[in-house]
């Protein structure tokens, strides 16, 4: 019996030179990938507080800033605000999530009467000047007080809402 041994056929130089290229490519392809890579990714600094010679200074929270003009007693959250414009110009407000905006005309008041609390009403003069906001008729055992409203003689002292917490306390701003 005979056998007849197979053996491999030589390998085709060009097939054999396309695979080594097809090779040498993708490593190149491979490599350069992850040299722009390098190049292109932020590399890690390490954090460096920045020292100055002047003092940090921090601000309290808001509310703990502000100095409540006056305090009043809700009833059963509901309470009653008087509005009077004692000065010259048209005094646009609105009660924000309870009226529109309205107009109150030079020496009218209105009542606003049945607001939930906490509430903010929104104001300024129509004209464009400054408006001065003062608190009266406050009572702590009472559910109203008054809002009078006049120019203000300056920037500093211009007021454009006031800001009635669930506390009672009352707050221009």
């Amino acid at each position: 019996m005979s056998t007849v041994s197979k053996s491999n056929p030589a390998p085709n130089p060009v097939r054999r030179g396309l695979s080594l290229l097809g090779n040498s490519l993708l490593l190149l392809s491979v490599l350069g990938v992850a040299k722009v890579n390098a190049q292109t990714a932020p590399t890690a600094q390490p954090y460096e507080p920045a020292y100055t010679d002047a003092p940090t200074e921090t601000l309290p929270p808001l509310r703990t800033r502000l100095i409540p003009r006056g305090s009043i007693a809700p009833v059963r959250g509901e309470v009653t605000i008087t509005l009077r414009n004692m000065g010259a110009s048209e005094i646009t407000y609105e009660a924000i999530a309870a009226t529109d905006p309205r107009t109150l005309a030079s020496g009218e008041e209105v009542v606003l009467s049945g607001l939930s609390a906490p509430t903010t009403i929104a104001f300024y003069e129509k004209d464009g000047g400054l408006t001065q906001a003062t608190i009266s008729d406050v009572s702590s055992r009472d559910d109203t007080f008054t809002v009078e409203f006049t120019q203000a003689p300056s920037l500093s002292e211009d007021d454009n809402s006031i800001v009635l917490l669930e506390t009672g306390n009352i707050f221009l701003m």
